[in-house]
């Protein structure tokens, strides 16, 4: 298939293109700065063209004969207005423009914050109610693919809710998570720091190439009109982490003193609410279970702390 992607040189994208070629496709990034990630020119059917996604027109040049587009940029703004201009209209305009040019699958990349704050667990059916304007924007959009998917009856329309989504760079140059949580809490277990944390803060983190497995999967199947978490089964807390990077700093501290985690109780749960991710065991066969990528990427962030950017 030939096959659009926005957010090709950032950190999922980098993991999705590098899925799709893998997997034989023919992929157009459409990016910002084309030459940010040379190593994924490399990749066999890879073309990368500039075609930023607020310039409606290069797009529009751009995009020829999709079979399919994915849809995985973020054009940020600090307030509603700029979210709904920067991302929000740029995302529908974006996707009205790869439909008039063919495309028959349109895969957009929502967030869990579209469905917003957990007060149980739940499944893709509950209300969306987002808690700030970036969740805010995703669950927009959804609602516009939700409408779009009753004008264009013979046009696939998938919605992925990411959750935290880590990992090491998909390819050499590439990016990491943007939370930069992970690299506080090495940086603070390397140099020795305390560690502070709130008691049983933590989520149901993905590691970015089983999430690229969830879009290939999405990509390649019958699914039509549908909303899908891209979350593993299992919660992790922060707690648990700061632990494995005390553990892999401390052979490398050697006499000095070890980090302390303090843990801030503010009386959440032991038992924390969840998202239900067993429709995409049911319709894909995919459970994702985190924790042992997760240890294998801090270990991976402790012995290479000249990955972690410098401190803010």
């Amino acid at each position: 298939m030939k096959i659009y992607v926005t957010g090709g040189t950032g950190f999922i994208g980098s993991y999705v293109v590098k899925a799709l070629s893998q997997d034989g496709h023919r992929i157009v990034i459409l990016a910002r700065d084309p030459g940010k990630v040379p190593a994924l020119a490399k990749f066999p059917g890879v073309k990368i063209v500039k075609a930023p996604m607020n310039d409606a027109k290069k797009l529009k040049r751009a995009i020829k004969d999709p079979d399919a587009l994915i849809h995985i940029a973020l054009c940020w703004g600090d307030t509603g207005p700029e979210m709904i201009k920067n991302e929000t209209l740029a995302s529908v305009s974006l996707i009205e423009t790869a439909l008039k040019a063919g495309a028959k699958k349109i895969i957009y990349t929502s967030s869990t914050a579209a469905q917003g704050s957990l007060t149980k667990t739940l499944d893709e059916s509950a209300k969306p109610s987002p808690c700030d304007f970036y969740g805010a924007t995703k669950a927009s959009v959804e609602m516009f693919i939700s409408a779009y998917s009753r004008c264009f009856k013979d046009i696939n329309f998938i919605s992925i809710r990411p959750g935290y989504t880590f990992g090491d760079p998909a390819v050499e140059g590439g990016a990491m998570e943007n939370d930069r949580r992970f690299f506080d809490i090495c940086r603070k277990a390397l140099s020795g720091e305390p560690i502070e944390l709130t008691k049983n803060d933590g989520t149901q983190f993905i590691w970015a190439g089983h999430l690229a497995e969830l879009y290939l999967k999405v990509l390649l199947s019958r699914a039509a009109n549908g909303v899908y978490y891209g979350l593993s089964k299992n919660f992790v807390t922060w707690e648990q982490i700061a632990s494995w990077a005390v553990g892999f700093a401390e052979p490398l501290r050697g006499k000095r003193v070890k980090s302390r985690i303090i843990m801030n109780d503010l009386r959440w749960s032991d038992n924390p609410f969840t998202f239900n991710v067993s429709r995409i065991k049911k319709q894909f066969g995919l459970s994702f279970s985190s924790k042992e990528l997760l240890k294998a990427h801090v270990k991976f962030l402790i012995n290479n702390p000249g990955v972690i950017p410098a401190k803010k």
